[in-house]
This record gives structure tokens, C-alpha cells and sequence, in this order.
């Protein structure tokens, strides 16, 4: 005796009963326009942008200067070997 597994046949809705078109939700706690969001996320990418390339040049100022130091060092102890 084999016994068989009852198959049931997935249940679909009709594409009647889907929505076709955008309705916006009444009474939701917040909104805000597409605009508004868009250009609030490309302001933040670049203040982000921005900082980060001032950090960069900031950063980059302090190594130039511990450099230049570093070669006044290095030309001292070389004028002093020469002597």
C-alpha cells in the first residue's frame, strides 16, 4: 500500500482584486515629498564629501609640516657631521 501526499493547488488572487494604482495613505503620521528627500540626500552626500576633503587637507598639511621639520633635522645633523 503507497499512500500519497495530498498536492494542494497554491491559492492566487486575481489580478482584479491587486491595486493598479498609487493611493496615497490617509492620515499617516508623516509625509514627505520625493523633492524634498532627494535633495536633502544629495545635500548630505556633499557635506560628506565636503568634510571629508577638508579632514583630507587638513591631514595632509600636518604630515607636510612634519616633513619640512623632519629635513631641517636631517640638514642639521648633516651640517654638523661635515664639520
Amino acid at each position: 500500500m503507497s499512500t500519497q501526499a495530498a498536492v494542494s493547488e497554491p491559492t492566487t488572487k486575481p489580478s482584479d482584486d491587486r491595486a493598479t494604482t498609487f493611493q496615497a495613505v490617509q492620515g499617516a503620521p508623516e509625509h514627505y515629498s520625493g523633492e524634498v528627500l532627494l535633495v536633502t540626500a544629495y545635500a548630505l552626500l556633499w557635506l560628506i564629501v565636503f568634510v571629508f576633503v577638508v579632514l583630507a587637507w587638513r591631514r595632509q598639511n600636518r604630515i607636510n609640516a612634519r616633513l619640512d621639520a623632519l629635513e631641517r633635522e636631517i640638514d642639521k645633523a648633516d651640517a654638523k657631521g661635515r664639520k
